[in-house]
């Protein structure tokens, strides 16, 4: 028995409840299901297709917005023609008040809708070459690319051919449709910068080189909270597809599918190591591979405000928009916008916008989505992310989107900074959808006990990073209600914007802190000087063991 086999033996004493659904689960019948329920109403769906069954096509119950269904798009590496936008938006409109969610997948999520319009809305998307299919439970997850692909200056490999490839494998095809054990994240990076969260996916392709060739470094088991490791591969882009197939084949033969907390890849991973999981990937491959080259994508990622110069002189223009709430409204702008310049539309993981190929700079700033998406934003608003949130979630435990617009609404006026670069990632619960543990600065919603009551907080973290050489944030103050939690972060932001060298971002500043102060330190000065700001006292303390 070879030691996935014994892994995967050991972990199948008893399944979880969910395999029995997936077993009896078909494709064909549970669209025609949908389609049923379309013509008999809501309360004629059952609770097993509510649950998980319908999430297969990316349609999923909100118990928020009763009887009303969002619908998570798949948008290839945030790829978007002005076309496809436009059809998008309205959908939006038709369909979902107008509402859109820009994700940190690259993906659109619609709300509000009824069952009886399911149908007309997921044909007008796929009448564009759009699907919703696969987007939530035991499935594979949007595809995540540099969303400047094959136009950044610094993007050596372009990406999509080789996205479409892998996503051929497994998109509407019934031998991959909820048959994994879990969810399973894919990220590819043939740029210099980590614009992509790259190394937070369960199976991540990172630009590398060696002995003078460009290809990939293969990096397995990324969550949140767990930066995902070296295979110690180097893949040609030409390998890219069979390597796929092999890792997700070893995934869902040996899988754990039992306690649904510790089933994805990174489990399997850490019950045979990393050594005998690559020894599969080869005896499944039938050949050797190279060991992995240098790892290329390590700038940071995420800076590219304003006007944007691509290969060949070409521009782009981006746009922040804040926890990535959009309406249809707008992309049917935006759409305009790409359609009358002869450009496309890219999302970002940060849920933030860029129009490319722009042919006349002035003429596209001039429109009202400027007005409203600032091109060069605040640096709060610049990288900032939030998940849904309880309004939109069942699992939130805080609002989220509302709560991160208005702390970094609070920095823009207490704390005015220029030239800096600041990434607030909110997670409304502890589940990490708002990939927090990447962030400078990560909130996790929480409960907090105050004077014998409870009132909603969060939970925030410091340090994160997109680099593999990096580590997720640790835990920085724990327990701060939504009302403190602005002015505990301004206290570290003021230290920052006096101790910080030219051009220094918060990330590289918190490593330059970490190198000098444990957190634990750094969390004690914090919490004097908010005590001193808000209660009187002795002299605000800084960060004096720190080179200026």
């Amino acid at each position: 028995m070879t030691s996935l086999q014994q892994a995967n033996a050991e972990r199948s004493v008893k399944r979880h409840k969910t395999e029995s659904i997936k077993d009896a689960f078909s494709a064909r019948e549970a669209w025609e299901r949908l389609i049923g329920y379309s013509k008999t109403g809501y309360a004629s769906i059952t609770d097993e297709d509510k649950d998980f069954v319908l999430k297969s096509f990316g349609v999923f119950d909100r118990p928020a917005t009763p009887e009303r269904f969002m619908i998570r798009v798949r948008i290839a590496g945030g790829a978007l023609t002005s076309h496809q936008a436009s059809v998008l938006a309205d959908v939006a409109q038709r369909f979902g008040r107008d509402y859109i969610d820009l994700t940190t997948r690259q993906q659109i999520e619609l709300r509000y809708v009824a069952i009886e319009d399911l149908p007309e809305a997921l044909k007008l998307l796929e009448d564009v070459g759009l699907t919703s299919y696969q987007t939530g439970v035991d499935n594979f997850r949007n595809i995540l690319l540099d969303p400047l692909d094959g136009l950044a200056e610094d993007n050596v490999i372009t990406c999509h051919t080789l996205l479409q490839e892998i996503q051929g494998v497994f998109l509407k095809n019934d031998e991959w449709i909820t048959t994994l054990p879990r969810k399973f994240n894919i990220g590819i990076n043939g740029s210099r910068s980590n614009r992509c969260n790259i190394f937070g996916q369960d199976f991540a392709l990172a630009l590398a080189q060696k002995e003078g060739e460009y290809g990939f470094n293969l990096y397995l088991g990324g969550r949140v909270g767990h930066l995902a490791q070296s295979a110690d591969m180097f893949v040609l882009p030409s390998q890219t597809k069979a390597v796929f197939v092999a890792v997700a084949s070893l995934f869902k033969t040996y899988g754990f599918r039992d306690n649904r907390n510790k089933n994805r890849l990174k489990f399997l991973i850490e019950a045979v190591g990393i050594e005998e999981f690559r020894s599969a990937i080869i005896e499944s491959l039938g050949h050797d591979m190279p060991l992995a080259g240098r790892t290329l994508c390590d700038a940071e990622g995420g800076d590219h405000y304003g006007r944007i110069v691509l290969k060949e002189g070409t521009l782009a223009l981006y746009a922040a928009v804040p926890s990535g709430v959009f309406s249809g409204s707008d992309l049917m702008e935006a759409a305009r916008i790409a359609e009358s310049q002869n450009g496309a539309i890219r999302l970002t993981i940060e849920q933030n916008l860029i129009l490319t190929e722009i042919s006349n700079e002035e003429e596209a700033l001039s429109s009202s989505l400027f007005s409203k998406y600032p091109n060069r934003p605040s640096p709060y608003m610049a990288n900032l992310i939030a998940c849904a949130g309880s309004e939109h979630c069942p699992f939130g435990v805080i609002p989220g989107k509302s709560d991160a617009i208005a702390m970094s609404e609070f920095l823009s006026s207490a704390v005015p900074i220029e030239n800096a670069k600041v990434r607030l990632y909110w997670s409304a619960c502890i589940k990490g959808c708002g990939i927090h543990g990447a962030g400078d600065l990560g909130f996790v919603g929480c409960k907090v006990p105050r004077d014998g009551k409870t009132t909603l907080g969060v939970d925030i973290f410091l340090g994160g990073s997109l680099s593999h050489n990096d580590e997720e944030a640790k835990l920085f103050l724990k327990g701060i209600t939504l009302e403190e939690a602005p002015h505990y972060v301004a206290e570290l932001i003021k230290l920052y914007r006096d101790t910080r060298f030219d051009g220094e971002s918060l990330e590289q500043f918190i490593k330059r802190l970490r190198s000098h102060y444990e957190i634990s330190e750094i969390a004690d000065i914090v919490r004097h000087n908010y005590a001193i700001l808000h209660e009187g006292g002795a002299d605000f303390h800084s960060f004096d063991r720190i080179v200026l």
